[in-house]
């Protein structure tokens, strides 16, 4: 039915012209109420318009024919996508849902929805939940649209932000700063930045807790400590790592040596108050330490030391692992490793102590703590050790014991000697025994000692006299001089000569081995490592201006023999000259007796028990020196020259 107004815009003409139409008996129409306001109108049908007109009409009421826009369906998500919390929801839904679902079974489903939605709102009144909730929930069960299951009223807008992202990207510009910028200073230099940069953002940046938001929300541990605290922590904190694997090491494989000071204040012999050094080498296998030495300097003579009374008692390692100390990277004692220079390379170098004993030395990468697994022994011995004495300072401020002052105040502060014999006795006795507690599963509880000895398959050990001869230092090559060979001992030059070693070895390259505790001879070596002969130390050639005449009648008659032995072996020289060997004769000689002592020698035998000894014929025939060395004056004056040349540098 069209109203007269609808009839006369489709005819295009004015209603007082269809009123007349009907008014003519020439329009069907029907006389009805409107409902609105009860007033009698006429209706006209569309049937009594002309074919032309009906279309018209239709035509007009139609909707503009569109094709259908389908929003794209999300493909549902696996529950693993959710959070805890959130999937805790969805399971409590869908228990509501079957619950919900059964307890319909033979029941009118009307009254039976409104009397379970009144049980579930006195089970659990903080659900809102209707009968529409648990059509739309059960809907999207059965959809497994676990989205629907889930209420985010007020989450529609988690992870966004409005903040404007020139304004974020310039904060973190600040924040990732290795001066580690305080939050709310790097929003004030952000809107600094801004005011002379970008004034139109000025407006829109945020409160602090909207930075503090999404800085919780989107920057990651790992990027904060990279960003904020280097390279050195993000390593040792949140990089990768390569876990060892001790399962199938033996012990004595390998020792690991590092230095740590005492957190001990202990008292030296001149009533000076200090800390001590321990110089300590543990075994890789059971964490038992093997050797250590208590000194007030970490030097390359406490790492000998050290690892001299390690290998009287447990052997001699295969391979020692250390960090790039001088004290360990000394040219003597293990090589300079990494230090070593590219000129040098080529140049003759003794062979230094880790060599002639067969031990490699492995040096740790630089600034890499990790791998020095001693160190978290270290953190055992202070806290089972040197807590137990009243003088212990602690790691650091925090750790401090109060009353330290007080115990200092009062005296009770250990002599030197007594801390060395104390810890001494822990160490062996109570801190070696002590339950394994590394990482191979199978040891865990056992004593220390007992999974040395239990998985300790070769000891190669060497006698105190040989030992003493691997374990000497060495100098670099000299040039045997008028004087012979020497030493320079805290500044002091001390000559060690004798007549028929000068004679046959003046101006040829040598170097000297020597025992740091008796300096009063040395050993002479060759470039090629052949031991030549033990020279004494030749003290009463050394003469000043106001000297005894027995000690210069002494001297002088040193210098005159010595010029007796040149001429004697000049003339042994020429008689010896008549009996010249061919140089071939030689060389096939010395080649053929190598190959001898080769096969003689063997291989070495991998037995449980190995012994190290040192076979060293020298090069010359020793001869007897005459005359007493004063040791005691020598030593006074190179410690007196010592504490003079320290004062000098203060």
């Amino acid at each position: 039915m069209l109203t007269v107004a609808q009839v006369a815009q489709v005819k295009g003409c004015t209603p007082q012209y269809v009123r007349a139409l009907i008014a003519k008996g020439k329009l069907e129409h029907v006389l009805d109420g409107d409902p609105r306001n009860h007033i009698r109108q006429y209706l006209v049908p569309v049937t009594a318009l002309p074919e032309k007109l009906q279309a018209k009409y239709y035509g007009r009421a139609a909707p503009p024919k569109t094709e259908a826009i389908t929003a794209p369906q999300e493909p549902p998500k696996p529950l693993d996508a959710y959070s805890d919390e959130e999937r805790r929801e969805i399971e409590l839904w869908i228990g509501i849902v079957q619950e919900w679902k059964t307890y319909r079974i033979g029941r009118d489903r009307k009254v039976a929805d409104g009397a379970f939605v009144a049980q579930m709102r006195q089970r659990k009144p903080e659900l809102s939940i209707s009968t529409d909730v648990l059509y739309r929930r059960w809907k999207a069960w059965r959809d497994q649209h676990y989205d629907g299951l889930i209420d985010r009223r007020g989450k529609w807008r988690k992870g966004r932000y409005a903040m404007d992202e020139t304004v974020w990207e310039c904060f973190l510009s600040y924040w990732f700063d290795l001066r580690k910028y305080p939050m709310k200073q790097c929003i004030h230099y952000t809107q600094l930045w801004c005011e002379q940069e970008h004034p139109e953002l000025l407006a829109g940046i945020p409160s602090y807790s909207a930075f503090y938001r999404r800085w919780k929300a989107e920057i990651p541990e790992a990027l904060n400590v990279l960003g904020r605290e280097g390279d050195k922590v993000f390593d040792d904190r949140c990089g990768p790592y390569l876990p060892r694997i001790y399962d199938d090491m033996a012990s004595n494989d390998f020792w690991i040596a590092d230095n740590h000071t005492f957190d001990i204040i202990s008292e030296g012999e001149n009533g000076t108050r200090h800390r001590l050094y321990l110089t300590a080498f543990m075994d890789a296998r059971s964490g038992i330490i093997t050797g250590f030495h208590i000194t007030d300097n970490p030097s390359s003579e406490a790492t000998i030391y050290a690892l001299r009374a390690g290998i009287l008692q447990y052997g001699i390692p295969k391979y020692i692992y250390v960090d790039n100390g001088r004290e360990f990277l000394t040219y003597d004692v293990g090589g300079l490793g990494h230090r070593r220079k590219k000129k040098s390379a080529d140049t003759f170098s003794p062979p230094p102590i880790f060599a002639r004993l067969g031990i490699t030395m492995i040096n740790a990468q630089v600034r890499n703590a990790r791998a020095k697994i001693i160190e978290r022994r270290f953190l055992d011995f202070k806290n089972q050790i040197s807590r137990l004495f009243m003088t212990f300072t602690g790691g650091n401020v925090l750790e401090k014991p109060a009353n330290l002052k007080h115990v200092l105040k009062a005296g009770h502060v250990p002599a030197d000697h007594r801390l060395r014999e104390v810890v001494g006795q822990l160490l062996e006795g109570y801190f070696n025994e002590q339950p394994y507690n590394g990482s191979v599963a199978a040891d865990k509880g056992q004593n220390r000692k007992d999974v040395y000895y239990d998985h300790l398959e070769e000891k190669r050990v060497a006698s105190a006299d040989d030992l003493t001869l691997m374990l000497m230092r060495s100098t670099r090559l000299q040039k045997v001089g008028r004087m012979g060979v020497h030493l320079t001992i805290g500044g002091f030059r001390i000559d060690y000569r004798d007549d028929a070693f000068c004679l046959r070895y003046q101006g040829e390259q040598v170097y000297v081995r020597y025992d740091p505790e008796n300096i009063s001879s040395v050993r002479v070596y060759d470039e090629q490592d052949r031991f030549i002969a033990v020279l004494q130390a030749n003290s009463n050639i050394i003469s000043g201006y106001v000297t005894s005449k027995e000690v210069a009648k002494e001297s002088i008659s040193k210098i005159k023999s010595a010029k007796k032995l040149a001429r004697q072996e000049i003339k042994s020289r020429v008689l010896a000259s008549m009996d010249q060997v061919d140089a071939l004769d030689l060389v096939l000689g010395d080649a053929q007796r190598n190959i001898a002592a080769r096969m003689e020698n063997g291989e070495p035998d991998r037995s449980v028990l190995q012994i190290h000894r040192v076979s060293e014929e020298p090069l010359m025939p020793p001869r007897v020196v005459n005359g007493a060395l004063p040791l005691d004056t020598m030593l006074k004056n190179a410690e007196n020259a010592q504490r003079a040349s320290q004062h000098k540098d203060i």
